[in-house]
């Protein structure tokens, strides 16, 4: 059995959370990310990140965080897994909780004075190289947005309240990396039963041609879908 002495040594590491924030940009997918403005690793970019009291909530502190980088509580939040590299801080063992997130670009407001950084939409396709294990938790937090957009239907997070059916597409096309059929597309995410008609139409201005239908998530009738177990497979 181990001493008093010896368990301490099981108590010398850290906690955090970092979290990979998707949102949609004029056909883009983005990463929001911070520039460090202290050491270590001072001017690089890096994930929003946050250490964790013995007695917080992980979960509590990331919801936290992810509402002061983005100015927004209105977000969807989904645990990726642990990364525990021993080597990954150069200051400690620090074991980070990952996690990625769907948001609204249009709803965020970066904040200027954070202690860790502003906040700044980068292309995830031209991610540089970030501080600590942060691009590792990037390719994590992309495989995961492949996963679940090539099987479901989500990220409506990072969508308008009322959208067109060309803007989901155009979701899953910057997710996917390749273009889908207009019309195929179009019947498979309509028969899932849960996108309705507003009655609105987008400004004429907005899109060429006529102006288009708005739709919105039945969120009432996606969570029950959802509850029972239907998988809103779309490919």
């Amino acid at each position: 059995m181990e001493t008093a002495e010896e368990l301490n040594f099981y108590f010398r590491a850290a906690f955090s959370g970092s979290v990979v924030v998707f949102g949609l940009d004029k056909g883009l997918i983005k990463v929001l990310l911070v520039k460090r403005p202290k050491e270590p690793f001072k001017g690089l970019f890096a994930l929003p990140a946050v250490l964790v009291y013995p007695n917080d909530s992980i979960e509590e502190r990331v919801d936290e965080l992810i509402a002061q980088v983005t100015g927004t509580r209105i977000f969807y939040k989904k645990q990726i897994r642990a990364f525990a590299d021993t080597s990954r801080h150069p200051l400690g063992r620090v074991i980070s909780i990952g996690y990625y997130s769907f948001i609204n670009i249009n709803n965020c407001q970066l904040i200027d004075n954070l202690e860790d950084g502003k906040g700044e939409w980068v292309d995830l396709k031209t991610i540089p190289k970030l501080a600590f294990d942060h691009n590792e938790i990037v390719q994590a937090a992309k495989r995961r947005l492949l996963a679940k957009m090539s099987t479901q239907l989500a990220g409506f997070e990072m969508l308008p309240e009322k959208f067109t059916v060309k803007q989901v597409q155009e979701m899953y096309e910057a997710s996917l990396g390749h273009a889908l059929d207009k019309r195929n597309f179009r019947r498979k995410i309509l028969s899932q039963s849960v996108i309705e008609e507003t009655g609105d139409l987008l400004n004429p201005w907005e899109e060429s041609g006529k102006a288009p239908m708005l739709y919105r998530l039945n969120r009432a009738e996606y969570l029950a879908k959802k509850e029972a177990g239907h998988k809103f497979e779309i490919f």
